[in-house]
């Protein structure tokens, strides 16, 4: 049952974030990586691998933390306060580093990144706590 709620999260959560970053705000994010960005033929040449892995990663981590500091039952503010604390810690620390060492990196982008963090932290760290105390 762990794999299933592991699996719910990141699907959950990839969803979110695609939404967020495709739907919402792609045209602001493409403007601003494309100058940074690997492009081929003028588009966005996705490494599919790292961009998983990356997810993969932030969903276990989060997962990890709310189960282990709820001693496996967690309720959804604590799921929501741990969560939070990851997307900070992964997201909004990582728009903040962009921020100080990319040119070009505007505060526009910046300001979503770090709002973003613990947005989707929270979401994903509440869905964990829902699945988990649903079938843990």
């Amino acid at each position: 049952m762990i794999f299933l709620v592991y699996l719910l999260s990141f699907i959950a959560i990839s969803a979110v974030d695609a939404f967020w970053h495709l739907v919402l705000f792609g045209k602001l994010y493409s403007q601003w990586f494309a100058p940074v960005a690997r492009m081929v033929g003028g588009k966005l040449d996705l490494q599919l691998v790292p961009g998983v892995l990356s997810q993969l990663l932030l969903v276990a981590a989060t997962m990890f933390l709310v189960l282990y500091k709820t001693g496996g039952h967690p309720k959804l503010g604590a799921g929501a306060l741990i969560g939070a604390a990851c997307g900070i810690l992964a997201i909004s620390v990582y728009g903040l580093v962009n921020y100080a060492l990319i040119n070009n990196c505007g505060i526009k982008i910046t300001l979503l990144e770090v709002l973003w963090g613990p947005m989707i932290g929270a979401l994903g760290g509440v869905t964990i706590a829902y699945l988990a105390g649903k079938w843990l």
